[in-house]
């Protein structure tokens, strides 16, 4: 059973900076067109950096050693290095039934629907067993309650955002040889071309201007 019945994708290949990609996965977030429906941007990253969750203390963050310009995401989690992995924004609207569950549950079914589409693919993936959680900054290196593990390697984790147009959830995907269209095929009966790729990235600039690119984001806490 598909985790939605219809989503747009967004494989975006543009190479942007680490302000930037937050930006445009909060902008795509917060897009209103019609008809709604989750939105999946996939995308990559030109150069190592890292990102840590909005309540993460930067100096914290930066403790952990890599040499990579690090940006604060909007929703929560731990630090990620991103290079060899494959990112993922999806944007879940007000109107679907599932922004309106606790954020754990949210979490959980993201996962689930990500499961089942890496297991149609040939990937023995399977959510994380209570006895295999750690506590730690580092998110590949501490799996938690829900995240997806092959074998015994973490392979994907994520972190959530929710607010009163809907539900972001940005996840880091550790896997070679996955496509956007094919996680988008498994989460989806019907998978459509994302149509808005202009206006989300106006909208970005904007908030990179405002938000992101500022000092004040970065050392928030």
């Amino acid at each position: 059973m598909f985790l939605f019945p219809q989503i747009q994708l967004w494989e975006d290949p543009t190479t942007r900076s680490p302000a930037q990609q937050m930006a445009c996965d909060e902008a795509m977030a917060r897009l209103k067109f019609e008809p709604q429906m989750p939105v999946l941007r996939v995308y990559q990253w030109a150069k190592p950096a890292a990102t840590f969750g909005y309540a993460q203390r930067r100096a914290l963050a930066q403790t952990l050693g890599e040499r990579c310009e690090f940006m604060r995401r909007w929703t929560g989690g731990g630090v990620v290095f991103h290079g060899a992995d494959l990112t993922l924004g999806l944007a879940i609207p007000a109107s679907n039934e599932m922004a309106d569950l606790g954020s754990t549950a949210i979490y959980k079914r993201i996962h689930e629907g990500l499961v089942l589409a890496l297991r149609e693919l040939g990937t023995p993936a399977r959510l994380v067993l209570e006895e295999e959680c750690v506590d730690g900054p580092s998110c590949f290196q501490s799996p938690a309650k829900h995240d997806i593990m092959v074998g015994n390697s973490k392979i994907c984790g994520g972190a959530l955002r929710r607010f009163k147009d809907g539900v972001l959830y940005q996840g880091s995907m550790v896997l070679n040889g996955i496509s956007g269209q094919a996680i988008a095929a498994g989460l989806a009966e019907v998978v459509i071309e994302f149509s808005h790729q202009a206006k989300v990235e106006a909208d970005a600039s904007r908030l990179v201007l405002e938000r992101y690119g500022t000092r004040e984001w970065l050392e928030l806490r």
